[in-house]
């Protein structure tokens, strides 16, 4: 059986190598209408991962003292774009840390604690652990000049509370006080993760005068970049210098960012020299590059989750719980990540990635690859062959077909779909695969309009999971609604979410996110496929470019060459 279910990978590999040379293979789409999309990877240089790893060191392309100041452009091409640059529109906020115009209040570390950024250090929280206390720095401008002040860090976070989709389910506020470089957050109950939040940039500080027409010009930030472009329709964005940049002198004239959505034209451009850098490749292309002494690798751990979701609402097929233990069971997730995806991923276990403190090497996955143990679990359900076509009928006689979802717009989703539907055929379960367009996907996800349906989704986007396992596996509540449409609902889930929702001691929330973890992957909630290692591929002469957990450190003052770019 396994001899076969490598035969089967080899040929979807080979037919995903066929799509790549033809170009019909996209990776990325111009814009990322959710965290879902918004992914990321941390950055020394690096090949490519071991088949056999389950931990990726961060890789960064770090600037040598041969890196000079200079007014050359560089050119960075990445599958991914903003729609707009106006930080409160959808996920475009995640691009003004890409591009480096905009900082927040807190840093993410390479293992994703938080660090004061704009603020000093020293803040603190009110003894009724209500109030969170900051000193804004001293020594910030904003890139026209302008101090930043406790006044205009309070206006930016209120523009993102009333006016972004996300900002204002991150807590429940009450007030922000402003007194010089004296900031006060005030909310309804304790928020434990506050330096986490704050890190997240959906909070990104900018001057909110005169921002009538911020979609297009975009914002005014304290980075080491300002907005100089900007294409409506292809979205490509062009970036410069800040010369009034607070943390000392930036290093390159400016930057272009290209949009290229498919992976073999990204390729090529990298290959033929037209690009500088390039992010996210397709898995299939880096190794190529690695072993090229032109370019450097920068690889890093991803804090995104490939989901399966599993509907398991009543009167749905996935409903009885058997059923999803036996189609866990059949997925080979190791040989997919290896032979299919060319140890570009990680194997999933757990709903949290292996490069977050989780639990991946210690809980215990009831629903490891056993196809045997499937086959039995089928059959003690009534799930059998009564007509001898290949495939099991339900219990009651119907045919059994379970339709997956996958979009296109990340390669390894199709793939992931055509292998889990070998890997079904196996076992005797007949899936059908549905190809969806990404914006599409998402809404079916939102309305648990599917089956089974496959989303890549980043789950540490706040450096702390919690915002990301109640998003997607808290009990579904229409006065305070989530993306839980699958009709996954746990009494002893939701206790543990109240709880984790008022600890700040650091060791009891990890307790309780592994006790949530371990529930559900008892009951069989959702199938975790894979954990995605994050590229950026660079000319051997540019530095500063980096590759971070978080996906949300691209660029900073020392990104630039170490000899003048041709």
């Amino acid at each position: 059986m396994k001899r076969k279910l490598l035969s089967i990978v080899l040929c979807l590999t080979l037919s995903a190598m066929a799509l790549a040379g033809c170009g019909s293979a996209p990776s990325g789409q111009a814009a990322a209408p959710a965290a879902s999309e918004a992914a990321g990877g941390a950055g020394d240089t690096a090949a490519t991962a071991a088949p056999d790893s389950t931990k990726v060191s961060t890789t960064t392309n770090v600037p040598t003292s041969g890196a000079e100041k200079s007014d050359t452009i560089m050119k960075i091409a990445t599958p991914q774009s903003s729609e707009t640059l106006d930080p409160v529109n959808g996920y475009d906020y995640w691009y003004m840390l890409r591009y480096g115009v905009c900082e927040t209040l807190m840093k993410f570390n390479e293992d994703m604690t938080p660090s004061p950024w704009l603020v000093e250090e020293g803040y603190d929280v009110s003894e009724d652990k209500l109030t969170w206390n900051f000193t804004i720095k001293d020594n910030v401008t904003f890139s026209n000049g302008t101090p930043l002040t406790a006044e205009k860090v309070k206006a930016s976070m209120e523009r993102a509370i009333s006016d972004s989709a996300t900002a204002g389910n991150f807590f429940k506020l009450k007030e922000i006080k402003a007194d010089g470089q004296k900031l006060s957050i005030t909310t309804e109950d304790p928020v434990p993760i506050m330096p986490y939040l704050l890190a997240d940039p959906v909070f990104v500080i900018y001057d909110t005068e005169n921002i009538s027409d911020i979609k297009e010009k975009g914002p005014i930030g304290t980075g080491p970049f300002v907005f100089s472009a900007f294409d409506p329709v292809s979205h490509d964005t062009s970036v410069v210098r800040n010369e009034n940049y607070w943390d000392g002198d930036v290093k390159i004239g400016g930057i272009d960012f290209q949009i290229i959505a498919d992976t073999v034209t990204l390729s090529m451009s990298m290959q033929n020299g037209e690009l500088d850098a390039a992010y996210s490749l397709d898995v299939a292309d880096v190794a190529s590059f690695a072993n090229n002494p032109d370019y450097a690798v920068l690889t890093s751990p991803s804090g995104r989750t490939t989901f399966g979701f599993m509907n398991q609402a009543d009167g749905k097929i996935l409903n009885d719980e058997k059923l999803r233990q036996a189609v866990i069971r059949a997925l080979d997730r190791p040989t997919y990540c290896s032979a299919l995806l060319y140890s570009q991923f990680i194997p999933g276990k757990t709903p949290l990635t292996s490069s977050l403190p989780y639990g991946y090497d210690e809980l215990n996955d009831i629903n490891a690859y056993d196809l045997e143990g499937a086959k039995k679990l089928l059959d003690e359900a009534g799930y059998a062959d009564k007509d001898g076509d290949g495939f099991r009928e339900d219990p009651s006689g119907k045919a059994l077909m379970i339709p997956i979802t996958v979009y296109g717009s990340r390669v390894e989703i199709p793939l992931l779909g055509q292998a889990m539907q070998a890997s079904l055929k196996e076992v005797g379960i007949n899936a059908e695969i549905n190809n969806l367009d990404q914006s599409t996907a998402w809404n079916m996800l939102t309305t648990g309009e599917y089956d089974i349906l496959l989303m890549s989704i980043s789950m540490a986007s706040s450096g702390d999971p919690e915002n990301g396992l109640k998003s997607y596996f808290k009990t579904y509540d229409a006065d305070n609604p989530n993306y839980n449409l699958s009709g996954y609902s746990s009494a002893e889930v939701d206790k543990l979410f109240e709880e984790l929702n008022v600890t700040f001691d650091i060791d009891k929330r990890i307790q309780i996110i592994k006790d949530i973890e371990q529930k559900l992957m008892d009951d069989s909630a959702c199938i975790y496929l894979c954990y995605p290692i994050m590229n950026f591929v660079t000319k051997s002469n540019v530095t500063g470019v980096t590759s971070h957990t978080s996906d949300f450190y691209w660029v900073s003052k020392d990104t630039g060459f170490t000899t003048a770019a041709e």
